[in-house]
């Protein structure tokens, strides 16, 4: 049999083996013998002498060690050479001083995509990273500013500024169920979209139910928090913007002990969110973390974070206009800037969040990763809007509505990483455990009222106050998945990776119904090839699955619907050079089945049917690269056909709605290194989105294409920096997103895109 059939079935039945018999054959990391040159760690390098008594320890020790593994678990080492990697990767705390996305826009590696600290390259699935210097250079506000840096990501229904209302499309389907934070399911703190104590946002494109366990067709968007720095720090900063915007923030670091072995970071976060839209009270945000990590052992960390988010404004997710007087007859009637929301109306939010992991290194190969998240959310909204336009009397009759949720949430993964070699064979394994469980308390209640407003002079009557004619409606779900994934070098160049992972679901609703289970196995296999250094070919096949329901129906009866699933296949070519490049170039097919909507039956009365099949193709780049220091560069383009294939409601080829077919975003800044210009830099950008359909009824509308034009200009020093952003400079009108209603499209409305604005910020830093 030749090597390069049985060289891979080998590493991976004994990787197998060691999974069921770890402790054993864990143990042969002492046994295995190196070349000279992979016997310490970079940081550890022993003498000569000293490194030569330990290699004879390690012969010594191999004898017993693996023959303890071959009784144990029955491997035949007769065959099978089990080697170690010998080269440690220590465990750390705090922010490194070689954090990529820190000082440039370079991010090479993620641990979204893998659970481990594989190098994106070596990934066959498409893994997208803004870092901290790109949230800095744009200000961005929100999480939605600063997603639009990624090709493939939309907004599936509420611009940027609906801030406690987060949306998002990604490769055309939507991702905003499954938000994770650190690496955990989150329904909390992720809703907020402030970025005060963000890292960096990855973004994996396409299913990743082979480590996450059900989750969308889309992808998965991970929010990977701040790290305290390794010194005393305190910042402070003021920004002022467009309309009466004003923020004050502060970020204090502080070590614990002397030693440095325990760690702390405060962030706070005051902003008034000022809207440009005409009567629009300011929305009040208040954010707050605290995060604490320690390393007491050199093998073993500790990480233990709270998160705190109170916002109080007007319900921008209800400042949608008609379609009618905006895209549709009489186009141009409504005024750009005009809200039809009762100045009265507010949404109330406040979340909070604990969580914990621990990390502990129990030998050269066996790394366990534990950590758990809980959070709540409490949404409380009352509105009074415009909904449907009169153009006889140019008057919008109000709609009122009042909604209140109460979201908790639990999750839990450990993950066990391990890497080591096998017949020649360096395996990178990653197996893990995960749970969630999620609680969900709502009432609402909407009515049309017979209040008009006038479209150029809106006064409002009375403020409805919707009262609740039911209890709260409990929902309660709870998932258990178990996943393992393989990541195999075949030579210097191959390399494949091959998991899958087992997900069970449970879904009640409101304590007296026996629920929906289900259960799926979704696997991942794929290959990287290296072209040249830092240069690899990729492609992928994955598949996901979605439970959903059961729903309740205008009839008050619980309809049981199938679970969502699908398959996504994928190729290209990723270039990753750390602090020089990353790009990825990919090309991509996605499968989604059973997608489950609101609808109207012929009596006129709301239940659910599902959309038999629907697909995404296209093509898209992202690329960051820092052509010299100081000067950082960012593209994303995205061609995207995601459209319906098969359905009883929507005719087959109707476009999925807010998803552009073709968009493109391109920014660059610059910073003078040295002479009198020192610490000056600039900087700019464009964004371009192409035409998007309202809603599934592609006969309501489109939504035009349109292009907008942002600058920077911004000085600092060791100790403080100030910068000037401008934002869509020549002062473009466009409708940014759809709020579509996939039961009746003439329902549907449109958001503003915000107009020409600007945000003036100024830091100061203590140490």
């Amino acid at each position: 049999m030749k090597n390069s059939t049985w060289k891979p079935f080998c590493s991976a039945t004994l990787a197998i083996a060691m999974l069921l018999y770890g402790p054993s054959v864990a143990g042969a990391e002492n046994a295995a013998t190196q070349p000279e040159s992979t016997q310490t760690a970079d940081d550890e390098k022993q003498p000569q002498q000293e490194q030569a008594g330990n290699q004879q320890v390690q012969h010594e020790n191999s004898d017993s060690s693996v023959k303890t593994a071959s009784s144990e678990a029955n491997v035949p080492v007769a065959e099978v050479e089990v080697t170690a990697d010998k080269q440690k990767k220590k465990l750390t705390i705090g922010q490194q001083p070689d954090a990529e996305g820190v000082k440039d826009y370079v991010i090479t590696q993620s641990s979204t995509g893998s659970k481990s600290n594989i190098a994106n390259k070596d990934l066959p699935q498409s893994i997208t990273s803004v870092g901290q210097k790109v949230i800095e250079d744009q200000n961005c506000l929100t999480s939605t500013d600063a997603l639009a840096n990624v090709a493939g990501v939309s907004s599936q229904i509420y611009p940027s500024y609906a801030d406690v209302l987060l949306g998002y499309n990604v490769r055309g389907f939507s991702a905003t169920d499954y938000v994770y934070v650190d690496g955990l399911w989150d329904r909390s703190s992720s809703y907020t979209g402030w970025l005060g104590n963000i890292d960096r946002i990855e973004v994996l494109k396409g299913p990743a139910s082979v480590l996450y366990g059900n989750v969308t067709a889309g992808g998965l968007i991970n929010y990977v928090t701040k790290k305290p720095l390794p010194y005393e720090s305190f910042t402070y900063g003021v920004k002022y913007g467009s309309w009466g915007t004003k923020s004050i923030s502060a970020d204090m670091s502080i070590p614990l002990t002397e030693d440095k072995k325990w760690l702390s970071r405060l962030i706070i976060d005051k902003t008034d969110y000022a809207s440009f839209k005409r009567n629009t009270p300011t929305e009040k945000r208040r954010n707050a973390s605290f995060i604490v990590q320690g390393k007491p052992q050199e093998n073993t960390t500790y990480t233990f974070e709270t998160q705190f988010n109170d916002n109080y404004g007007p319900p921008t997710a209800s400042s949608f206009l008609t379609l009618a007087g905006t895209i549709s007859d009489p186009v141009g009637l409504l005024p750009y800037n005009a809200s039809y929301v009762d100045p009265r109306s507010y949404t109330h939010t406040i979340s909070r969040v604990v969580s914990a992991k621990v990390d502990h290194k129990f030998n050269d190969i066996w790394t366990v990763t534990s950590a758990l998240r809980y959070g709540t959310y409490d949404y409380d909204s009352r509105s009074n809007y415009g909904y449907k336009l009169y153009t006889d009397s140019n008057t919008v009759r109000m709609y009122a509505s009042a909604m209140a949720r109460l979201n908790k949430t639990f999750t839990w993964d450990t993950t066990a990483n391990a890497k080591f070699k096998t017949g020649g064979l360096t395996n990178e394994l990653t197996t893990g455990i995960t749970y969630g469980h999620f609680n969900q308390y709502l009432k609402n209640r909407s009515i049309m009222t017979s209040s008009y407003v006038d479209i150029f002079n809106p006064v409002y009557s009375d403020f409805v106050n919707v009262s609740f004619t039911s209890g709260w409606r409990h929902t309660q779900e709870d998932r258990f998945g178990a996943y393992v994934n393989d990541l195999i070098t075949l030579s210097p160049k191959w390399k494949v990776s091959a998991g899958t992972s087992v997900t069970r679901s449970s879904t009640s609703y409101d304590g007296n119904y026996s629920g929906v289970r289900t259960h799926a196995t979704t696997p991942r296999v794929g290959a990287t090839y290296e072209i040249s250094p830092g240069v690899n070919g990729f492609v992928g096949w994955s598949k996901y699955y979605s439970p959903q329901g059961p729903y309740v129906n205008d009839y008050n009866v619980y309809q049981s619907m199938p679970a969502e699933t699908g398959d996504q296949v994928e190729g290209g070519v990723k270039v990753d050079i750390s602090n020089r490049a990353s790009m990825t170039l990919s090309v991509y097919r996605i499968n989604r089945n059973d997608m489950a909507y609101w609808c109207y039956d012929s009596a006129g009365y709301g239940v659910y049917d599902t959309i038999a099949r629907q697909r995404s193709k296209g093509v898209e780049l992202d690329a960051s690269y820092v052509i010299k220091p100081g000067w950082n560069l960012l593209a994303a383009f995205s061609h995207c056909n995601a459209k319906v294939l098969e359905d009883d409601s929507y005719a087959a080829g109707s476009v999925v709605p807010n998803v552009p077919k073709n968009s493109f975003r391109l920014w660059s800044t610059y910073e003078f290194q040295d002479g009198p210009r020192k610490g000056w830099g600039l900087g700019g950008g464009l964004t371009y989105v192409g035409k998007r359909a309202v809603s599934y009824y592609n006969s309501t509308g489109w939504m035009d294409g349109y292009t907008t034009l942002d600058a920077l200009v911004y000085y600092k020093t060791k100790n403080w920096r100030w910068s000037l952003n401008a934002y869509n400079l020549t002062n473009k009108h466009y409708w940014a997103s759809s709020n579509y209603n996939t039961s009746n499209g003439n329902s549907s409305g449109v958001y503003a895109g915000t107009p020409r604005s600007f945000i003036l910020s100024y830091e100061r830093t203590f140490m």
